[in-house]
C-alpha cells in the first residue's frame, strides 16, 4: 500500500532484483482495514496514539485507494498535539495512469496539499505528470517508475519467486515531483503467520513474508536511507503490520479491523 505516506530496517538477505511489472495483476484483495498506532517516547514527547485506515477499491479497470491518519502526541506539558495526512489515489490496472491528492494537518490546519496525474504509453515506460498542487508542475517519470499498486505487486512477485531483494522507483506523489528509490529486503515468508493483534479469518492460509524497506531521496553518497521502515506483506496485498519512523518516534501500525470489499459492477 503507499502506504505509502512513505511509511515504509535495513537487513542482508543476499540476493538482487528489479522489477518492471506489466499487466499482469496478482490476486488482490479489494479491502478496508483499520490500524491502531502505538507511539513510543522521545525527546520531549512523552508517547500517543492514533489510526489509521487504508481502503482499496477494485473499480473495473483501476485500484481507488483512500488513506487516511491521525496521531496525538502528548509533550512533557502535557499538551496534545494532533498530525494527520490522507491521500486518495487511482491507479489504473495497465500501468499506464495514476491520479493522486494528498493533504496533511498539524492541529487541524493545513500544512501541505499536492494534486497531480501521471500518464504514459506503456506500463513501464517513461510517465509525463501534470501536477496543479501545489502548484502548476509539468515533469517526467523515468521508465521503470512504479506506482503504488505496481510496486507491491513486485514485492508479492519477489517473495513468489525466492528473491530477497527488490530495488525500485517508486512515485506516488506524496513527497515532491520525482521517485524515490526504495530498496527492500525480502524475508522467509510463511503461510500461518501470527499477527500482533487480532487473528482475522480472511488471512488464515495465506502467505505473508516481512519486507525492510529503505528509502533513498536525498543522494546521501554515503548510500544511508533517509528513512525505513518494516511490514508484513500477505500475497493479497493486505499489510498486517507495520513499523515507520515519525520524526525521533516508531509508530507501530497494528491491524485492528479487516472488511473485504466486493468489487464493483462494470
Amino acid at each position: 500500500m503507499s502506504i505509502y505516506r512513505n511509511f515504509l530496517v535495513t537487513a542482508l538477505f543476499g540476493g538482487f532484483a528489479f522489477f518492471a511489472v506489466g499487466p499482469a495483476q496478482a490476486d488482490l484483495l479489494p479491502h478496508r482495514v483499520v490500524y491502531t498506532l502505538d507511539l513510543g517516547t522521545s525527546g520531549t514527547l512523552t508517547g500517543g496514539n492514533g489510526l489509521m485506515t487504508f481502503e482499496i477499491k477494485d473499480v473495473c479497470d483501476g485500484w481507488a485507494m483512500d488513506l487516511k491518519a491521525e496521531i496525538a502526541l502528548a509533550g512533557e506539558d502535557g499538551e496534545i498535539h494532533r498530525l494527520g495526512w490522507s491521500q486518495v489515489s487511482w491507479e489504473s490496472k495497465d500501468g499506464k495512469r495514476y491520479r493522486y491528492f494528498t493533504r496533511e494537518l498539524s492541529d487541524k490546519d493545513e500544512t501541505s496539499r499536492r494534486r497531480g496525474e501521471a500518464r504514459r504509453e506503456t506500463a513501464d515506460g517513461a510517465a509525463e505528470v501534470v501536477a496543479d498542487l501545489p502548484q502548476q508542475a509539468e515533469f517526467t517519470l523515468p521508465a521503470g517508475t512504479l506506482f503504488p499498486v505496481q510496486h507491491t505487486l513486485a514485492l508479492i512477485k519477489g517473495d513468489a519467486a525466492g528473491e530477497a531483494y527488490v530495488l525500485a522507483n517508486l512515485f506516488d506523489g506524496s513527497i515532491g515531483n520525482e521517485a524515490v528509490q526504495v530498496g527492500a529486503a525480502l524475508g522467509p515468508g510463511a503461510l500461518d503467520w501470527t499477527p500482533p493483534g487480532k487473528s482475522f479469518p480472511d488471512l488464515k492460509g495465506v502467505r505473508s513474508f516481512p519486507a525492510a524497506l529503505a528509502f533513498y531521496m536525498s543522494g546521501s553518497p554515503e548510500g544511508v536511507p533517509d528513512t525505513e521502515q518494516g511490514m508484513r506483506l500477505y500475497s493479497n496485498g493486505v499489510v498486517g503490520s507495520l513499523t515507520f519512523s515519525l520524526g525521533d518516534l516508531k509508530v507501530h501500525a497494528i491491524m485492528d479491523e479487516l472488511t473485504p470489499l466486493k468489487p464493483e459492477s462494470c
